[in-house]
């Protein structure tokens, strides 16, 4: 079903700063994710305790995370200073991660680097979640499809310049890791000048007084579907994606070094395809149904790990890559423009925080599920081996389809025409809604 046609006008301030502020966070916890930690404990574990170790800084830095979103992002909604209430969190984030991740690079004991790992995560994850509630107060209603697609796509288009440089310079990842920090400072104080906290007119109708029943049953009750739906989501995808290596070795290359070169293609060619996909369809998104393009988006997912299932050769195993890059492309922009249309005012920081939740909790839980998958009707029918791909994948599809029952709960609702404010100050000025 279209919906009403929408300006299409180019992106403002209010959506491409808080997308490159996404991508310059996430480019700098991935920076030391790559080879920095990995590294660093490489040079004060012993080698029968370095994987351990690294499993245990991964563990905790995913814990650090999940509870440190949602509490900055509660913060920053009642934050009031000069510089806004998001810029002091998102400034003060890029900082303090930059002091941390030089901690990290310095700490001579395994206990300093799993405290400053932590430090990193809370840090930025501050950044991340100011970024996200400055989202939801500078987009206007007509730009948030077009917004949640450059914000989505951010996040991946951020783990590239890490990439790159850690393969370009293997021999300077102390370099590579402080450079992207200090991008991240430097692009936080060029947001604060860039967007800074003011005051915009409201429309017919609007409020300039926050949602007072911002924590109350029914706000809950209007969010709760679009959480549950990425949660199922984040869950499908994570399993279709576990242990893609050892699938590649098992049924492709015959060894798991041999497998590195596809599974790196393969990691890519889905990368991408979720950056052009988030990209696309936040064009088209504002006119359409958003339950018709999360229905397509679980339908798909669930046909990518069907593909998976069956996959025993290396276009195979690509093609499945690029459609559930697709499918969470799709997934993400409009999940994450139903969020913002679902927030009441005055508190995107909390929600998107909690929202962030359901990307963080199934990455500590997917491992353990997929593991347990994989030991389930016997050998692997493609290639022998123990590990059981076709059931780890086919579980993945019937965990995709299994959202399709949340879309019931999306049914259009009755909400407050408010105003566009731009990360307000002491009296912040109200944001876009749609009925």
């Amino acid at each position: 079903m279209l919906m009403p046609d929408r300006s299409r006008a180019r992106l403002g301030r209010g959506a491409l700063v808080p997308a490159a502020l996404n991508l310059v966070g996430i480019g700098a916890m991935t920076a030391p994710a790559i080879t920095g930690l990995p590294l660093a404990v490489d040079l004060l574990a012993p080698p029968t305790e370095r994987t351990g170790i690294l499993a245990l800084a991964v563990t905790l830095g995913a814990v650090a995370a999940t509870i440190a979103n949602p509490l900055f992002g509660a913060l920053s909604d009642r934050t009031r200073s000069r510089l806004g209430s998001r810029h002091p969190w998102i400034i003060g984030g890029s900082v303090f991660g930059l002091a941390s991740m030089g901690l990290l690079l310095i700490a001579p004991s395994i206990g300093l680097l799993l405290t400053a790992w932590v430090l990193v995560q809370i840090s930025y994850n501050a950044l991340l979640a100011a970024a996200a509630g400055l989202l939801a107060d500078a987009v206007p209603d007509a730009e948030r499809g077009r917004a949640s697609g450059a914000f989505s796509a951010a996040a991946f288009l951020g783990t590239v310049p890490p990439l790159l440089l850690s393969s370009v310079l293997p021999d300077h990842v102390a370099t590579v890791t402080i450079s992207m920090s200090v991008l991240a400072v430097a692009v936080a104080v060029v947001a604060a000048a860039v967007l800074p906290p003011r005051a915009a007119p409201a429309r017919a109708g609007a409020t300039q007084t926050p949602d007072a029943d911002a924590g109350g049953a029914a706000s809950i009750r209007r969010f709760a579907p679009v959480w549950v739906g990425r949660f199922i989501q984040s869950v499908a995808f994570g399993l279709v994606s576990s242990f893609m290596l050892y699938l590649v070795a098992d049924r492709i290359t015959g060894t798991a070094g041999a497998a590195t070169a596809l599974t790196s293609l393969s990691t890519l060619a889905g990368g991408g395809a979720i950056v052009i996909a988030a990209l696309v369809i936040g064009w088209v998104a504002d006119r359409i149904d958003p339950r018709i393009l999360l229905a397509g988006s679980a339908l798909l997912l669930a046909g990518a790990a069907l593909v998976r299932a069956g996959a025993a050769s290396a276009p195979t195993l690509v093609v499945s890559a690029v459609l559930g890059g697709i499918s969470m492309g799709v997934f993400l922009a409009v999940n994450l423009a139903t969020a913002l249309r679902r927030i009441p005012v005055g508190a995107g920081g909390r929600y998107l925080g909690a929202l962030n939740i359901a990307d963080t909790l199934p990455q500590i839980m997917v491992p353990s599920v997929a593991a347990w998958l994989l030991t389930l009707g016997g050998p692997d029918p493609m290639s022998g081996a123990a590990d059981n791909f076709t059931t780890l994948c086919v579980g993945a599809a019937v965990v995709s389809l299994a959202g399709l029952a949340v879309l019931p709960f999306l049914r259009p609702v009755s909400e407050p025409v408010v105003g566009v404010g731009v990360d307000a100050g002491p009296h912040e000025p109200p944001r876009g809604e749609r009925s």
